[in-house]
């Protein structure tokens, strides 16, 4: 730019009676220091009130990186209506602060059912040996559902447990590995975990997400903003600690073969995310769901185009999966990336 643009020299005419021209002259001289600093600041002044649209223009038509905006709304496209879930959020994360670009009731506290288990795998991550051997309790077997088909004394590693409870959502493989260092201190330090990254609205009473037993029991809760928070404080480890990684890794398998510790195949774990297949960029997911919870559901997308991530989850839907398809299919129009 042209520094003569926007600091001119200045250019006074005084037009003054010929009888006062001494009287100013004087003055003039006398305080020709000040009259300079007065002079320009007032040259600069009207120069800047004469040009003020070629100002405005200059600013306007100057280079500037608009991209710690984006995305930007594109209004062409309506409002998302007509969700079945009861709380939803989407949240942009990347190097900066997060943004949130859709919500509904994002701050309802809401049970979160087999959502927990995200946070079940980080702890495991952050305590155990993957090759470490787990032998399953009759506590573990005894568990709601019969996912995995595990039998009271089967030994299996660390990993393929992990693997269990992330892709088929196995309530006995996570009640087994919270019962390596014991239950109650495994979920104190899922609380402990909440608390540190900053999540007032989040508490667990299992490692499962299970329903109460009993009318007016606990459950494990959250909020759909607390959840997106959390799995942006995972994803950030992820990005320097290839083992915590893992937990994306393992859910974006749509089946894996679960083999005991002697290596003999026990099953094929089927993963209970349906949208793999209708999102293969998918980076990471989890479902959960009971008859209180009603259907949830988490998907991380990749963004478009300027790295990060799309944080997505829905809690207490009808239809969990339709609900993801349509917010994920509504950002990707509903928005310039």
């Amino acid at each position: 730019m042209n520094l003569e643009t926007w600091y001119p020299k200045a250019k006074f005419k005084f037009n003054l009676p010929k009888t006062k021209n001494i009287v100013a002259g004087g003055l003039l001289l006398a305080s020709i220091s000040g009259s300079i600093a007065l002079g320009k600041i007032a040259n600069e002044y009207l120069y800047w009130k004469k040009t003020k649209d070629i100002y405005t223009a200059a600013v306007v038509s100057a280079p500037v990186d608009y991209s710690f905006l984006k995305p930007f709304r594109n209004w062409k496209t309506g409002e998302l209506e007509g969700l079945k879930a009861k709380s939803a959020i989407s949240l942009v994360t990347d190097s900066g602060s997060p943004r949130m670009i859709f919500d509904k009731s994002p701050d309802e506290i809401m049970p979160i059912a087999s959502l927990t288990k995200l946070l079940t795998a980080y702890i495991v991550l952050q305590n155990y040996e993957l090759d470490q051997e787990v032998v399953i309790s009759q506590r573990a077997v005894d568990t709601e559902e019969i996912i995995g088909g595990f039998w009271v004394g089967e030994k299996f590693t660390v990993d393929q447990l992990l693997h269990s409870i992330l892709i088929e959502s196995s309530n006995d493989a996570a009640r087994a590995l919270a019962e390596i260092m014991g239950e109650q201190q495994f979920v104190n330090l899922m609380n402990k975990k909440v608390k540190e990254i900053g999540l007032k609205y989040t508490h667990f009473i299992d490692p499962i997400g299970l329903d109460p037993d009993f009318f007016g029991g606990g459950y494990n809760y959250s909020t759909a903003n607390d959840l997106a928070m959390m799995v942006r404080h995972i994803l950030q480890e992820a990005d320097t600690n290839p083992e915590i990684a893992r937990i994306f890794e393992i859910t974006r398998n749509p089946k894996y073969p679960i083999t005991l510790a002697n290596g003999r195949v026990h099953h094929e774990a089927i993963s209970t995310n349906k949208l793999l297949s209708e999102f293969p960029n998918t980076f990471g997911a989890k479902t959960g769901q009971t008859p209180i919870a009603g259907q949830c559901l988490l998907v991380i997308m990749p963004q478009p185009k300027n790295g990060g991530h799309v944080i997505n989850i829905v809690l207490g839907s009808s239809d969990r999966f339709k609900d993801m398809e349509n917010i994920i299919n509504w950002i990707n129009t509903a928005f310039v990336w």
